[in-house]
């Protein structure tokens, strides 16, 4: 017998004008079709985006999942609950009798589903409520006896194949990639919740969310298994999961990624909704003129997302490569083109973790975080993970921690989490500016001379000593914006301090190397570093440290810009190369520069070899912005360059050899994706502050017509982009202007930022909810006061 339930709405359509109301016809509402005989249960919502089909025949699992039309389970595994305890594994896939089945308008119940075995005997009730636009399952289990289990699926996914989804979207604002699930029992497991199928090729999403209930925690694992189909599992547990293999979350060779756990007799349960999206609406991102849109929005949620390890660990290498880290100062910066709450949520916790594990008494960052020892130095690699590194002690994880904690704050305007960080990011500042030893500004790395053979930052196989100008340019930028949140704070002492050391350091920088500084006049480009014998060296045009000086305001010399600027542009159009190398031009035999283990004589050789010359993508966005006030055009060309890359190869690499311009290196980069943040804040001009959103565009021509959709702190912001005038709108505000401008919306009240102005130029509150366009023309840049 079969019986259906429908619940339907109906439109009526009222037409004033002395007509009467016309009906429409009706909208199908959600249905559930359950034919007894064969003991299936079909239920999908409105518009059949989700179907899921219960088949309880001497079994209880779902065998039929359909996803806007596309059938994305294994009809033999389908989905179902699950516990192992060594290697006897008990389902509801087959074995219990069948259980009791109620179906009413628009739920299911289905009780008394019992399994297990080796002493654990479980008993489920499954409740789904099939709604207009998604579908809520309710699992409640309950342990009839205890144990320790070696694995479960509360429940367990067994999709098609590995290439059903692209990848999978999670709660801590990661992904799970499957194109990097290489091997046949490739595993990745998450301290996470929310799930986000979706597969590009047919613009087809399944959205999981669970509701977990108060002192449980989720987890889920990925595992590709060897019998062809891609397996997905969620875990409900008293305590939070711990890794089996040291603090590893991928693995190539084996599954058993979380070590077993405990289970009581007693009730848990959890709800999940469910729901099938259309990819494109559901991450549209706005109307790309002149740039592939498709490719942006693939490479924010794939290699961009690759860093976020897991709850608390983010760094731009990622779980592939399985190491994080905490010597980049980018990490928050992803962000902004990642465009995800999810993200910003798990990165401020993050630097909390980092703050309270990471940063010694005396104010020590700890370079780096792995799954377990490798390239740590020895005694370094804690329980926790963290450790410094074995070529040297990479002194740029101190800048780096101040300005992420300054760039997240932008992205979340969270007062009071930034003030919790405020000691910690004096004592990490402060451990650099006490290393000023002939007290002329520049910081000092632990290793005085090349010939000590140590590195000192990211480009960490390169023998940069003393007073390095990578180290000390990101220095220049954590006290700049540190003490813009130190005066926020009230702290006006901090903050004079802290501008007054960089303003000593940037005199110091800019000096020419005969008197002191970094500048080589011959070379017309500043130098990587002096050693304490006052040699120089470096000064092959290391792009990280030219970049840097030009971006971050401390090379204010307009000649020098171009100088250094015009000549990296020469050299990439002799060479024909798609975006920046590390340097232009080779480093001496003595100065390193090779890998995995240097030569005595240095390695890379013959140039260009590793970082002694290859392509790093992670500079990208420093690239990017000292170029696109000087000449826009070179920056669009290589962001053009790595989307056409990111089609052919997915930019799942390390580098880029410079003379193929293939990728090579499986210790895959997130910050590959740098070209897509520096195309968001430098071109487009997209620069979220605490108070604000800031808009200072740099647009070739054939970028206008450009819209943007951009989320900010619970907010959808519109964004037309034009060579002549740009408009915000947000909440029924639009406000255009021809020049830089900010906008801050609360309620009915609109703030206006003329320029970089940090404070706002205007306020307008509307009486009544209504659209109110604001057109900027003229703004006096010294006006006085406020105008409302």
């Amino acid at each position: 017998m079969i019986q259906r339930t429908r619940r339907s709405v109906w439109m009526l359509l009222v037409v004033t004008n002395l007509c009467l109301g016309v009906p429409r016809a009706a909208v199908a509402g959600p249905q559930i079709t359950h034919d007894s005989a064969k003991k299936l249960v079909t239920m999908a919502d409105a518009e059949n985006r989700l179907v899921l089909r219960l088949n309880y025949d001497g079994r209880c699992m779902l065998d039929r999942v359909v996803v806007r039309g596309e059938e994305v389970v294994s009809s033999a595994a389908g989905v179902c609950s699950s516990i192992r305890l060594g290697t006897a594994e008990y389902t509801t896939r087959s074995g219990p009798t069948s259980p009791k089945v109620a179906v009413a308008e628009n739920t299911v119940t289905v009780s008394e589903i019992r399994f297990g075995g080796s002493g654990v005997d479980v008993e489920e009730t499954w409740t789904f409520t099939v709604q207009a636009d998604r579908i809520v399952w309710r699992i409640a289990r309950k342990y009839l006896s205890g144990g320790t289990l070696d694995d479960t699926g509360f429940p367990g996914w067994d999709f098609t194949s590995p290439s059903t989804w692209t990848g999978a979207l999670l709660g801590t604002g990661g992904v799970a990639w499957f194109r990097l699930f290489d091997t046949p029992t490739a595993t990745y497991g998450v301290h996470t919740g929310p799930v986000t199928f979706w597969n590009r090729d047919n613009g087809v999403c399944l959205r999981i969310v669970p509701t977990v209930p108060e002192g449980r925690y989720a987890a889920v694992r990925f595992s590709r298994r060897p019998r062809g189909v891609l397996s997905f599992n969620y875990y409900m547990t008293d305590q939070e999961l711990a890794t089996k293999h040291g603090q590893s979350r991928y693995l190539r060779d084996k599954q058993d990624v979380w070590a077993p756990f405990k289970v009581v007799p007693g009730e848990t349960a959890a709800e999940y909704t469910l729901s099938g999206l259309d990819y494109a609406e559901a991450y549209d991102r706005g109307v790309f003129v002149g740039i592939d849109g498709a490719a942006v929005r693939e490479i924010c949620n794939t290699i961009a997302r690759l860093g976020v390890i897991d709850a608390k660990i983010i760094g731009s290498n990622g779980w592939y490569s399985s190491c994080a880290v905490l010597h980049e100062h980018w990490i928050a910066q992803l962000g902004l083109a990642i465009n995800d709450p999810h993200y910003f949520r798990s990165y401020a916790e993050t630097l909390d973790y980092q703050r309270d594990h990471a940063v010694g008494p005396d104010g020590r960052v700890k370079s780096r975080w792995a799954y377990g020892p490798g390239d740590d130095m020895p005694g370094t690699y804690d329980a926790l993970g963290f450790y410094e590194c074995i070529w040297g002690w990479l002194m740029d994880s101190q800048p780096s921690f101040v300005v992420n904690v300054a760039e997240q704050f932008d992205f979340t305007g969270d007062v009071e989490w930034v003030r919790r960080h405020k000691s910690t990011c004096e004592r990490v500042l402060e451990y650099m500016l006490r290393r000023d030893s002939n007290d002329n500004g520049l910081v000092e790395m632990m290793s005085d001379n090349h010939q000590d053979r140590k590195g000192s930052d990211w480009i960490d196989v390169v023998w940069a000593s003393f007073e390095n100008g990578l180290v000390n340019a990101e220095m220049y930028y954590a006290l700049g914006l540190w003490a813009d949140i130190e005066e926020l704070l009230g702290d006006q002492a901090r903050a004079t301090k802290y501008r007054q050391c960089a303003a000593k350091l940037k005199d110091s920088f800019n000096r020419s190397t005969a008197d002191g500084g970094l500048w080589d006049p011959a070379r017309k480009c500043y130098a990587y570093w002096r050693d304490k014998d006052g040699s120089i060296h470096g000064t092959n045009l290391v792009t990280p440290v030219n970049f840097m000086a030009v971006a971050y305001g401390i090379c204010d010399d307009p000649a020098r810009r171009g100088a250094i600027l015009d000549q990296i542009e020469d050299q990439m159009q002799k060479e024909k190369l798609f975006i920046w190398p590390l340097c232009m031009s080779s480093y001496t035999p003595e100065e390193g520069g090779g890998w995995p283990s240097p030569p005595k004589e240095g390695g890379g050789w013959p140039f260009p070899t590793y970082e002694n010359g290859d392509i790093f993508l992670g500079w990208a966005e420093v690239g990017i912005r000292a170029y696109a006030r000087h000449n826009p055009a070179v920056a669009v060309r290589c962001v053009k360059n790595v989307l056409d890359k990111y089609a052919k190869d997915g930019l799942a690499f390390q580098r880029y050899l410079r003379r193929s311009q293939t990728g090579s290196g499986n210790d895959i980069l997130s910050n590959n994706a740098s070209p897509v943040v520096g195309l968001y804040r430098n071109i487009y001009g997209v620069q979220p502050k605490w108070n604000r959103l800031y808009l200072e565009p740099h647009l070739t021509p054939e970028l206008s017509g450009t819209r943007l959709k951009y989320w900010l702190r619970g907010q959808w912001y519109a964004i037309d982009l034009d060579t002549r005038r740009c408009r915000i709108t947000v909440n029924d505000f639009s406000v255009s202007a021809a020049k830089p401008l900010a906008v801050n919306a609360k309620g009915d009240t609109l703030e206006y930022f003329c320029g970089n102005r940090k404070t706002f130029s205007m306020a307008v509150t509307r009486s009544v909810p209504a659209s109110l366009e604001l057109r900027i023309d003229a703004w006096p840049s010294a006006a006085a006061g406020l105008r409302k």
